[in-house]
């Protein structure tokens, strides 16, 4: 296996890994090369590879089953701009998009409930809600009201399970020891470690995006 000496690391592990040569593109352009890769087209438009695997398979977890992950570069900043069609549902329903995870605050935004709320007051709220929600689906049928019920019995569900998904400090030292930067919210090691504690705790799909140098991993 041929590889280039700007590639030590990897030239070490070669006996370990695939090289595929048989996968190529008329993309010469970042950005419709990595729509490529995520949706099989060039042009934006189409579902990702996650929002399929999501539509054909689903999941039986209480986190959604395309979770995406946005890794900052060291200053904190985005330094590149990244579509949401990459982990976007195209013409599939909407519940099958890619629900983002932040580095800082809430995980998922509006996951926290306002002062004042507590969970059986939403619990309340949330069956009330999803009652004329029901009653508007059938009158008029529209697919995007059963999306906006999914998405709502799912957030009560994350707000009970992802707070302790995401506690990186609940991982022992010599798992940090691995991942450097790991204790850092937003880095790469971060979220790999992330990744991780959401694969062997759930068995859910994640479709990593990394925003720092747009690297892509399934």
């Amino acid at each position: 296996m041929w590889l280039s000496d700007l590639l030590p690391y990897t030239g070490k592990i070669a006996d370990q890994i695939c090289l595929l040569r048989a996968m190529n593109t008329e993309a010469i352009n970042h950005d419709p090369a990595i729509t490529f890769i995520q949706t099989g087209s060039q042009l934006p438009g189409r579902p990702s590879l996650g929002s399929w695997v999501d539509y054909g398979l689903g999941t039986r977890t209480r986190l959604p089953a395309l979770v995406v992950l946005n890794s900052l570069p060291s200053n904190g900043i985005p330094d590149q701009g990244l579509l949401s069609g990459l982990w976007g549902a195209g013409f599939l329903p909407s519940k099958y998009q890619g629900v983002q995870f932040r580095s800082a605050g809430d995980p998922v935004l509006h996951l926290s409930n306002p002062p004042g709320i507590t969970r059986e007051e939403e619990g309340r709220i949330l069956d009330g809600v999803t009652a004329l929600n029901a009653r508007l689906y059938a009158r008029v049928g529209d697919p995007e009201i059963e999306t906006r019920i999914a998405r709502y019995e799912m957030a009560f569900r994350m707000q009970a399970s992802v707070p302790d998904l995401v506690n990186l400090a609940a991982e022992p030292d010599h798992i940090h020891e691995l991942c450097e930067d790991s204790r850092k919210p937003g880095t790469f090691a971060a979220n790999c470690l992330l990744a991780r504690r959401s694969l062997s705790g759930t068995c859910a799909l994640f479709n990593s995006i990394i925003a720092a140098g747009i690297t892509t991993a399934g």
